[in-house]
Order: C-alpha cells, then structure tokens, then sequence
C-alpha cells in the first residue's frame, strides 16, 4: 500500500531532477509536483515550518501526483519519529559527519529489530491509521535516507558510511563541505572540486546513490554525466526573488517605486 517510488527509481540507477522548497507553501509544492519534478524537497532546516507544515507540504505534493522529501532540521529520533509517523518516508539528513552518527540515524528510522523507531503504526498515518496492517514488516523497504556530506570528515569516511545498510545515498551538500576546508563561497575552487569527485568514488564503490546542488561550472545536467543520481537545484525563494527583479527592472522607469 505504500510504494516509495524515490527509492525504487534511485535504486534502479534513474537520474531524478528535484525542485527545493524553503516558503512552506503547499501551493508552490503542488506547481513543482506537477509541472513533473521527480523529487520536491521540502526544507524543515534553514526554516521556520513544523511538522503540520511540512504534512501539509507533503500531502499537496502527493495531490500534484509527485513524490516528496523532507529535510530534517538534525539528527534528534524525535525529529524522524515524528515525521515517520506523519506518513513521510523519504528524507534527508544534514551535517551526517561520522559512521556512529550514520548508524544512529538508520536505528532512529526502523523498527526493532533493525533499530529502535518506536511504534504506533496503528493509529498515525504512515500506517495508514491501521489500514495497512503489514506496514511494520515492510517500512523498512519503502524508507529512503539520503545523508548530507557536509565536512571534510565525511567526505573522508564517504564509503564506511555510504556502505551501512539502510543508507540509500550520500547527498553533498558543496556550500558547508567548501566551509569546512576554510573556503566558504568558493564553489569554484579545485581543491573543493576534487573532494566533491573522490566522493562520488567513494560512494558509487560503495554501490549506493549520489546527490548535489548545481554547481557554477556544473550544471544539472552535468552532475548527471559526472554520476549523480539525485541532483536538487530548482528553488522557490530565489525564482520567486529573480522573477521580482526582473519585473520591477522592466518597468522601474514608469514605476519610481518606494523611496
């Protein structure tokens, strides 16, 4: 009953195109869901959207016809139960720096005896509210976690971590790595660009997905000829900002505006 079509068409080596969602707007979900993005991220992290907002999110995607993920804001079990239990099962997981702490967050995802997610599948709606009886013996199976490499550290142990059953994909995150190597913005630098190329090494070794944000010098579709399997680029906050300030440019002759 329920099928995590991000984890099948990852596993299965598809190239899925993603869409950031920052606002919280389920509206602006539901256009990136159906104007055909394989993936809309919905970003709980850098934003001040709870878990009725990202549900509300989530179900506005699933209306679009398209699939969700979500962003947790760090690595407490309370923030996966929770979202578990809201129906979500495809997430990814910020600053993830070492194996232990890789560990932790796929015991935090599954029921025992693969983990330790507490249970109540029979009344929350990631089991359907009890309709789907079976949903503890398979929610392992429809479970996607893609873990963010944000640090040196982690680009170092990329395949210890990469190669823990229950990791579905390493998702580099080129902005934080590039701060931990004291060059933050310089998302040119060839120093960052090779770390970022050993890790795709590293993870495709490790027979698991990679992930990344279009690059200045990498496009989309060039991080897809270079590997990745997930690339997430499009963003509804700064469309939004450069369809604003191109309008306002047309027509600030006509329009002196605020002063």
């Amino acid at each position: 009953m329920i099928r995590n079509r991000i984890k099948r068409r990852a596993k299965a080596g598809e190239k899925l195109l993603g869409a950031w969602v920052f606002t919280g707007s389920p509206a602006a979900c539901e256009i990136y869901a159906l104007a055909g993005y394989d993936i809309v991220l919905i970003d709980s992290e850098h934003t001040p959207i709870d878990v009725k907002d990202v549900l509300e999110c989530v179900r506005a995607v699933e209306a679009g016809g398209g699939d969700a993920m979500v962003r947790v804001p760090g690595h407490d079990s309370s923030h996966f139960k929770r979202l578990l239990d809201a129906g979500i099962h495809s997430f990814m997981v910020p600053m993830v720096d070492t194996v232990d702490q890789a560990h932790a967050i796929v015991r935090s995802c599954l029921y025992p005896p693969r983990g330790r997610r507490g249970f109540a599948a029979t009344a929350a709606r990631s089991g359907l509210y009890g309709f789907h009886e079976d949903y503890a013996a398979v929610a392992h199976e429809e479970t996607f976690l893609a873990l963010q490499v944000e640090s040196v550290e982690a680009a170092r142990d990329a395949h210890a971590i990469a190669s823990i059953d229950g990791v579905d994909c390493l998702f580099i995150g080129p902005n934080d790595l590039a701060g931990s190597m004291n060059k933050l913005g310089q998302l040119t630098d060839p120093a960052l660009l090779s770390v970022i190329d050993d890790t795709v090494a590293a993870v495709t070794k490790a027979g698991k997905v990679t992930g990344i944000i279009p690059l200045p010098t990498r496009d989309a579709s060039d991080c897809a000829a270079r590997g990745f399997g997930i690339v997430i680029g499009e963003c509804d906050v700064p469309t939004l900002k450069a369809g604003a300030m191109a309008d306002l440019a047309r027509h600030r002759k006509a329009f002196p505006g605020r002063r």
